[in-house]
């Protein structure tokens, strides 16, 4: 059964849409668990058509906005979605952009900050407050990279409010070879993660160098706008005292390195929505293994797609043709066919 309302604490902000000025956009802060409050940016169509609202939710990197609604031509991914007559929010888990943290006692070195089941708290309220806001009874539901890890864990919990689960770029709990296990296993146990801080800082100038290096072209200008690639780079860290740095809870890393050796936090047999599973074939997070086991897995959902599309981790923000149009084509056409 969904909550009761939860009252908007505060609405930040209102800004024009980067292409059409239809497009409204609010900020809200809301009410989470344990003495957080939520940082959610609302979009809407002047002319909404659709019933069912889209939440979408970021990865461990930047946060939902800087994800999916940068303010320059073509960095909007959200936008896509709006023009198409959804409603649509950009939800931040506990630690990201304007959403804010528990208190933590930090001298317990097993705290895990920004868990799947924190995320999934932020996602239930997040949820509860985007349907009584729609007075609908269900989302659609897409995550990307821990994103999907997360709202596949959620999507086991609470299915009564699941239209349909999108993941792109997700890892699954598959004992495979990962690149970044070397970076994140202990010197003394390679099954152990090595924990030498609570959260993750990246220097803003760091945060586009993987998505660089997997852009299989010489000119990176052929696959990616400049201008995305700046704006990503300056809004991804532009929440914190210093806004030259990218801090975020580390948890997803810590639960990543487990899932990488073949640890479940959530079993796909445990969908019963219809569900939407996409990798792009660039991709340096998840792994073909991944997107096969989901698939071996899911054998619940009433309807399925697990498919490869051209693209990088960031096909969102790649250009049209190099996988962007694909993927709002496939996501259009799945969450359509209801």
């Amino acid at each position: 059964m969904r909550t009761l309302p939860i009252a908007i604490l505060a609405t930040l902000s209102c800004c024009k849409s980067l292409s059409d000025n239809t497009i409204k956009r609010e900020d809200h802060l809301i009410t989470g668990n344990d003495g957080i409050q939520l940082h959610i940016r609302e979009i809407s169509p002047s002319n909404q058509t659709q019933d069912i609202p889209l939440v979408m939710i970021h990865g461990g990197g930047p946060g939902a906005t800087a994800s999916f609604d940068l303010p320059v031509a073509e960095g909007s991914f959200a936008q896509e979605f709006a023009n198409q007559g959804y409603q649509v929010y950009l939800v931040n888990i506990r630690g990201w952009e304007k959403s804010t943290l528990p208190d933590y006692d930090f001298s317990d070195s097993t705290i895990v900050v920004g868990s799947h089941i924190e995320a999934a708290k932020d996602i239930h309220v997040a949820v509860n407050w985007v349907l009584d806001r729609n007075k609908v009874q269900k989302v659609h539901l897409f995550g990307w990279a821990t994103g999907g890890h997360w709202t596949g864990h959620y999507s086991t919990k609470y299915p009564e409010t699941v239209s349909t689960f999108i993941s792109l770029n997700s890892l699954y709990g598959v004992e495979a070879p990962w690149d970044l296990q070397q970076y994140f296993r202990s010197d003394e146990d390679a099954t152990k993660f090595k924990k030498t801080t609570f959260f993750r800082e990246s220097p803003r100038e760091n945060l586009t160098r993987s998505w660089t290096r997997t852009i299989p072209t010489e000119n990176k200008e052929q696959w990616r706008d400049p201008n995305v690639e700046k704006a990503y780079r300056k809004y991804a860290s532009g929440f914190g005292m210093d806004t030259t740095v990218l801090k975020v809870p580390g948890g997803y890393r810590e639960e990543s390195f487990y899932m990488s050796l073949g640890k479940k936090y959530w079993d796909a047999k445990d969908i019963t929505v219809p569900a939407l599973i996409i990798r792009s074939e660039l991709d340096f997070w998840s792994r073909p293994e991944d997107l096969e086991m989901i698939r071996k897995d899911m054998v619940n959902s009433p309807r399925s797609r697990f498919i490869t599309i051209p693209g990088t981790h960031y096909v969102f923000l790649d250009k049209p043709e190099r996988g962007r149009q694909r993927l709002i084509k496939e996501i259009l056409d799945f969450i359509n066919d209801w």
